[in-house]
């Protein structure tokens, strides 16, 4: 990944994830892993992992799992004429946040940027695959 990508947000899809293997269960296996500028999504045989890298030096870093049970529904908007991304939600349940004050199960949410159109339809078909059926 270059730096441009880097700065654009581009994904990548990669072979593993450093951040959540010492994580995976002895049978767990990585299905598809895609890195974001710092961000992570992992999908695994067991669930999605969200990886969320925080402030300026990234040493602190925030890691959801879900396991393939709470994961309910997927959507995506493709990208318009004016639009840079395709955005993507992964309905779980779990994922609760407060919205003035009151208790949202917020989906698993990121963008992919519309010149990766295919990554994001392969992001689409593996979710259905391992955890819609």
């Amino acid at each position: 990944m270059g730096l441009f990508d880097a700065i654009m947000g581009n994904a990548t899809a990669v072979d593993d994830s450093a951040i959540i293997k010492e994580y995976l269960l002895p049978d767990e296996e990585i299905i598809q892993a895609y890195r974001f500028v710092r961000d992570e999504i992992v999908l695994t045989t067991q669930g999605v992992y969200q990886v969320d890298v925080q402030g300026m030096t990234g040493k602190k870093v925030e890691v959801k799992f879900f396991p393939k049970s709470k994961i309910k529904s997927i959507s995506f908007e493709t990208a318009g004429t004016m639009d840079l991304d395709v955005d993507i939600k992964i309905g779980v349940d779990g994922n609760t946040v407060f919205v003035s004050g009151v208790p949202y199960n917020a989906p698993i949410s990121f963008k992919v940027p519309k010149g990766q159109g295919n990554q994001a339809k392969e992001i689409v078909k593996l979710v259905k695959q391992y955890y819609l059926k």
